[in-house]
């Protein structure tokens, strides 16, 4: 199994943002000497340079969901650690990012990881179904002492990064544990805690360890002998509305950045106990601060949303970086823009190709500020902006910098393709519709219900027709006011994908049974390659045409990406391996590049 995205075509990538779970704090950790974030996404471990979203890496070796990861001290290797208890050591400075050792830790989900400040031991906390704490050596996985102490599921922990060594953990049952090693042993338990502990952490300099709750408390304690040393409150609660989520040292260990439940941010003088400053992030669930990071001298929060707020030392956000939570399940390139909708129903756009911009949507009780209410199944350009649509049964159309227009469909939208002036052809799982988005008028001009399953759509270039796919593996091509004006010869799978060449010449069709036809649409749609272009090992999932017209781009299940040449059909196909885990959703072109988004939630540039 490909463990990397490895290629030499691959000349640009856009990357996703962090899980996000409400109620449940994100933890994030930084490259000791590169200005480089790591954190988990699904089953991928994602480094992104703080300065440059372009400069990113996606480690795919795990088999479950990831739940925390983090570079060693000495910044040659990551921990990573899943949903199913195993704990991976890999290099990172190796370009093949090799694996050094992998063990399963626990019987259960691993939580929360941190290495010695000598990057020798790693300790581990999670869900043991009995032992949820466990220290183990960095290239063997032998364990490095007993750690008993909690009585539910361990969710944080923080390793003192000098001697003496010291671990603190925190658990859903309200108890901090210290202990003293190696070989680490229990030490004592802290009951300061009346709810869960969301948030363990060390300052830099070793003197204190902070914890934060559920309970709205901040607890700080001797960083050597684990002793109460304190709590940060201010005037009564540290955040009176809310769970506290997570904590940040500043490096000169002075200050700590917490984060809330109730949107706030507070900035704490450690020495004088006192709250320093405070910001607001909003006031929607989506404002939750989940997580709180102060690395190589930025301080940074992470909001429910997914966004990663950039802040400076009076806690005012000066930069924010955002992108998609969920699988892309719809792409396409609009003039020089990127487009992408995902299962989520939230919807993004990069004018760079490096970093996403997301178009908040007003999708009621929607954590992600989703554009729609269910997955977006298309996305197609339209004037000078685009259209999406989505399993809210809904199009919506933006302007290219915000939704301005929608219009309610009848049924499910399968496939999305913009006609001439006004209108757009949607296909749904009850029929054909002709929408319109005029300057006095949106809504659907004309409906036609069909008794056969829609799976795909595509429109001619110049909007003066459009090819529809069906299950039952026939394309029929109808004229801008729903009249039937073609219908082809069933191919032997399910229709899946579609694409109109963009000189107007050729339409091609994939389907589920992994082959790709094209069609002359200048000459009553006769087959021009058939039996030919059948090398996917899964069901074709998109199409793409270069824009000269002369050559395809296909992508599968298979996590493959052909490049057919039309002037050559019995030619073998340029290969691309390994493109997107769990599969390839979407393709598209970007001057001379393929553009490819998969279920990692990826989106990726080839160069041809």
């Amino acid at each position: 199994m490909a463990v990397f995205l490895s290629n030499d075509a691959l000349v640009g990538r856009l990357v996703p943002g962090p899980t996000m779970e409400r109620g449940h704090a994100l933890n994030l950790y930084a490259h000791p000497k590169e200005p480089k974030l790591v954190y988990c996404f699904g089953k991928y471990v994602v480094a992104r340079n703080l300065n440059d979203s372009g400069d990113n890496f996606v480690y795919r070796g795990h088999k479950y969901d990831v739940g925390a990861a983090a570079f060693s001290p000495n910044g040659y290797w990551v921990a990573s650690g899943d949903a199913g208890g195993f704990l991976r050591v890999w290099s990172w400075d190796n370009p093949e990012h090799v694996l050094k050792v992998e063990v399963q830790v626990f019987a259960g989900a691993i939580k929360d990881l941190q290495w010695d400040g000598e990057s020798k031991k790693i300790v581990v906390v999670g869900d043991g179904k009995g032992v949820v704490a466990k220290c183990v050596m960095w290239d063997t996985g032998n364990a490095a002492g007993e750690m008993v102490g909690h009585s539910k599921k361990a969710i944080t922990c923080a390793y003192r990064q000098a001697r003496p060594f010291r671990i603190m953990t925190g658990s859903e049952d309200f108890k901090c544990a210290f202990y003293k090693g190696p070989p680490f042993k229990l030490d004592h338990t802290c009951a300061e805690h009346k709810n869960y502990v969301n948030k363990v952490a060390y300052s830099p300099s070793g003197d204190f360890v902070a914890s934060v709750g559920s309970d709205k408390k901040i607890v700080l304690y001797d960083g050597k002998e684990g002793t109460v040393a304190g709590e940060l409150k201010g005037d009564g609660k540290a955040h009176p509305q809310g769970s506290v989520y997570s904590c940040a040292w500043a490096p000169d260990s002075s200050k700590l950045l917490t984060a809330s439940a109730d949107k706030a941010l507070h900035l704490w003088d450690v020495g004088a106990k006192s709250l320093v400053a405070t910001k607001a992030m909003g006031a929607d669930v989506a404002d939750m601060q989940m997580a709180a990071v102060w690395v190589h001298g930025q301080a940074m929060s992470v909001s429910l949303s997914g966004d990663v707020n950039y802040l400076d030392e009076a806690l005012n956000v000066t930069k924010v970086v955002q992108a998609p939570q969920a699988p892309v399940s719809a792409m396409a390139v609009v003039g020089s823009t990127i487009v992408a909708g995902c299962n989520d129903g939230t919807v993004f756009k990069s004018t760079d190709a490096k970093s996403w911009t997301k178009l908040d949507g007003a999708v009621p009780r929607s954590h992600v500020r989703a554009a729609h209410g269910g997955k977006v199944t298309a996305v197609a350009a339209f004037g000078g902006g685009f259209a999406t649509a989505g399993f809210d049964d809904t199009v919506r159309f933006c302007d290219g910098a915000a939704y301005d227009a929608e219009v309610k469909v009848d049924g499910q939208p399968k496939g999305l393709a913009a006609l001439g002036g006004d209108n757009v052809a949607v296909a749904t799982t009850k029929g054909l519709a002709i929408v319109s988005k005029g300057a006095t008028f949106a809504g659907v001009v004309k409906f036609e219900a069909v008794a056969w399953d829609a799976t795909a759509l595509a429109a001619a270039p110049d909007g003066s027709k459009f090819a529809v796919g069906a299950k039952d593996g026939a394309i029929r091509v109808f004229d801008a006011s729903l009249a039937e004006v073609a219908a082809l010869p069933p191919q032997r799978g399910e229709i899946t994908s579609l694409a109109w060449s963009p000189d107007g010449s050729k339409l091609a069709a994939g389907d589920a049974d992994r082959e790709i036809k094209v069609y002359d649409a200048s000459a009553g749609f006769a087959v021009v390659v058939q039996n030919l272009w059948r090398f996917h090992t899964a069901r074709v999932t998109a199409l793409a045409w270069s824009p000269d017209s002369m050559f395809l781009a296909s992508s599968s299940n298979d996590e493959s990406i052909f490049y057919w040449s039309l002037a050559n059909p019995q030619k073998s196909a340029h290969k691309y391996d390994f493109t997107h885990k769990d599969g390839t959703t979407a393709l598209a072109f970007l001057g001379g590049n393929v553009v490819s988004a998969g279920n990692d939630a990826c989106v990726c540039l080839w160069t041809v």
